[in-house]
């Protein structure tokens, strides 16, 4: 998934890749640049003198200053994480003029384009591991993570754009109301969970989870919720039907406010596609509504439940 060409790390100015080499203690002696997401910094595997392979990625605050912002911000929550979260370790942090950088252990495996059955248990494996950690203390309330989750209530204010929000924005706006009050809790959240955040190791069935930037304190079902969302607005290898099948399926193992939040999330995405200008990200607006429509079909299912009184199957 990629957003905007990435910069090579070999255009990453010679003060900051000196100061990261000096930083990790090793000459850099090679490195592979490593492409998608949505930064337009460069990220790139190291390999150094040592022996060690690592992982970078930089931003310039002049490129653009919210990745520089969170490149800072994911290193300070590297630093708390329990050593046993399934999650990178930080090796270094550098600043040099407008430049920030990051480079953290290697994360074993590898990110696919679409879900499989084995990598949505192994990702939910790592998210019931991480959620079963208590958030540390410098981790604000996860309210202060997510954005626009009041998308279907604002969308159904500006009116209906089609039949199906003519028949399902009113219901949705209902589900995620008061998301303030039933996302809250005291539970490590990695709160960015998709697929391209991960890498699964297929001969171990393990993943660790990548981009710890958003991480809060809150409910320990949300990174499984969003997981859900995920597979169906990322795809699974086998199809639509699938993905939505395999989302509901894991939604019923769980509270019956994750399915409101794989509402939000829905929502989230259809009104940021239809009020965020595409000022950097230029195909952003586009992802974010084939998102939101991937999930209809999943929204409309939970609607349902949630109208029969048979979220739980009771």
């Amino acid at each position: 998934m990629t957003f905007t060409p990435r910069a090579g790390w070999a255009d990453t100015p010679e003060p900051v890749r000196a100061a990261v080499a000096e930083a990790l203690g090793a000459a850099i002696v090679r490195h592979s640049d490593l492409h998608g997401g949505m930064s337009p910094g460069p990220a790139a595997g190291l390999w150094l003198a040592d022996g060690r392979q690592v992982f970078v990625k930089a931003a310039s605050a002049e490129v653009r200053a919210h990745n520089h912002k969170m490149i800072l911000q994911e290193a300070a929550i590297l630093d708390v994480l329990p050593r046993s979260v399934p999650a990178p370790r930080r090796l270094a942090a550098v600043e040099y003029g407008p430049w920030a950088a990051l480079a953290t252990t290697w994360a074993a495996g590898a990110t696919a384009t679409a879900w499989t059955d084995a990598s949505i248990e192994a990702v939910a494996h790592a998210c019931r591991t991480a959620s079963w950690h208590r958030a540390p203390g410098s981790l604000p309330p996860v309210a202060q993570r997510i954005f626009d989750f009041d998308g279907w209530a604002r969308s159904a204010e500006t009116g209906a754009n089609d039949d199906w929000e003519a028949a399902y924005v009113g219901p949705a706006a209902d589900v995620v109301a008061g998301w303030e009050n039933w996302t809250a809790g005291d539970a490590l959240v990695h709160r960015d969970l998709r697929l391209d955040n991960t890498t699964v190791d297929a001969g171990k069935g393990s993943a660790v989870l990548v981009d710890w930037a958003y991480a809060a304190a809150g409910a320990a079902w949300i990174d499984l919720a969003q997981l859900a969302a995920d597979v169906v607005a990322t795809g699974h290898v086998g199809g639509p039907r699938v993905a939505t099948d395999r989302a509901y399926q894991l939604l019923r193992t769980l509270p019956p406010e994750a399915s409101r939040f794989v509402v939000g999330l829905a929502g989230m995405w259809c009104i940021r596609a239809a009020t965020v200008p595409d000022t950097f990200n230029l195909r952003i607006s586009s992802w974010r509504r084939a998102r939101s429509a991937a999930l209809r079909p999943l929204v409309a299912r939970l609607i349902t439940d949630f109208r029969q009184g048979d979220r739980n199957g009771k």
